[in-house]
């Protein structure tokens, strides 16, 4: 069987996971170890392409592979055991739905059709037990489950590299890939398991206690503490404390700090001793900013940090307000507590806030991409451009 999965969110709700959607697919969005790209990929063991916005599509194409079947599944749904026996079943016509809306649709061609849905396809009750991306907060909040699924996926009938013995070891639920580095580390899976990536360094004096993932070529400092439900994605640089927080990847939180209950997108970069809060002091429910709506939503979530986007950047000791979103591409130096909003391509210090140029956001993002050796500049321009012009009306919403 030729079968292409296509990972489908060319609709309103992907700006529900705005910022971190705005620049990429959804279906490229990183919960628990993998992205849900390569999750799909490992497990239907087919090519994966996307449905998204035009605007994206230049770097994130639609390719069907010159393959006869297409596997169309909504990008923000995360996979379970359950869910994949009923996505496997499906037969050429069908549609899987839930009582809210589709899940999966399987057909003989790249074209689908929505307009008639219930019409067209053979409708098929799902009955799995599944979660879903609705909103941002929901990227950590199934963290643990998702990098459990993911530990068990990457790592079935393989075995694990050799641990040194200069590490302290709890517990036996570790998997280091090959070429990482992990000396005089602390590794505690009493509780939950351990993933260490390809080419990966844990220096000497780190701590990790399970659930935690670590992407390949990422850097743990000597003296971080990394608590259970936590991801490092590929090429980041970490220290300090985390827990339940997700980065992307190729980010640096280097120094010390707290981050929790966070998500981190891709390219971004805590300066040193910065911190976010993550409880209320009266122990209400946190409010986010929504992209969707432009107004703060209430997530009935009592612990939610910091969800900063792709390339923002802020500078040492700065403070993070509980449930504080920053925009892709924000640059953020304010010597008081962090608005809860900062819209992208913001410039923000302690004189105000002003909309970044993009001529001064390209000059950054070329010297950045001189001194990492990184194509991100080439590799996003169009996006860039696009989404400057998108979001100037969200500078003139938060002045109002």
């Amino acid at each position: 069987m030729s079968l292409t999965i296509v990972l489908f969110d060319n609709a309103h709700w992907r700006k529900r996971l705005f910022p971190f959607a705005s620049s990429r697919p959804v279906g490229n969005l990183r919960v628990g170890i993998s992205t849900l790209n390569e999750k799909w990929e490992l497990i239907f063991k087919s090519p994966v392409t996307y449905k998204t916005a035009d605007y994206l599509s230049e770097k994130f194409p639609f390719n069907h592979y010159n393959n006869s079947e297409f596997l169309f599944i909504r990008a923000d749904i995360l996979p379970s055991d359950a869910l994949i026996n009923e996505l496997e079943a499906l037969a050429i016509g069908d549609i899987l739905l839930d009582e809210n809306s589709w899940i999966a649709i399987k057909t003989s061609g790249p074209q689908l059709d929505l307009e008639f849905l219930h019409e067209k396809y053979n409708p098929i009750k799902s009955s799995a037990q599944f979660s879903r991306l609705n909103h941002i907060e929901d990227i950590f909040l199934h963290n643990k489950s998702q990098l459990l699924f993911d530990y068990k996926l990457l790592t079935s009938g393989r075995q694990s590299a050799a641990i040194s013995d200069t590490n302290s070891i709890y517990g036996s639920w570790i998997f280091v890939e090959d070429g990482a580095q992990v000396e005089g580390a602390s590794l505690n899976s009493m509780e939950g398991p351990i993933y260490i990536g390809k080419n990966a360094k844990i220096e000497e004096g780190s701590y990790l206690k399970g659930y935690v993932s670590i992407g390949e070529s990422a850097r743990i400092k000597t003296g971080a503490k990394l608590y259970p439900n936590t991801t490092i994605g590929p090429g980041s640089t970490i220290c300090g404390e985390l827990n339940n927080t997700v980065i992307w990847g190729n980010s640096a939180k280097g120094h010390d700090g707290y981050l929790g209950c966070s998500v981190i997108g891709e390219g971004a970069n805590i300066g040193a001793g910065s911190s976010n809060s993550n409880l209320k002091n009266n122990w209400q429910a946190v409010r986010l900013f929504d992209y969707e709506d432009l107004s703060y939503r209430e997530t009935d979530e009592f612990k939610c940090g910091l969800f900063m986007g792709d390339y923002a950047m802020c500078a040492i000791n700065s403070s993070f307000t509980t449930g504080c979103v920053i925009g892709i591409g924000s640059q953020v130096a304010i010597s008081k507590f962090i608005p809860k909003f900062v819209p992208d391509f913001s410039w923000v210090t302690d004189k105000g806030s002003e909309p970044y140029t993009f001529e001064k956001f390209i000059n950054m993002m070329e010297s950045r991409d001189r001194v990492t050796g990184r194509n991100d500049l080439q590799s996003n321009l169009s996006i860039f451009q696009y989404l400057f012009d998108e979001f100037k009306y969200l500078h003139v919403e938060n002045q109002s």
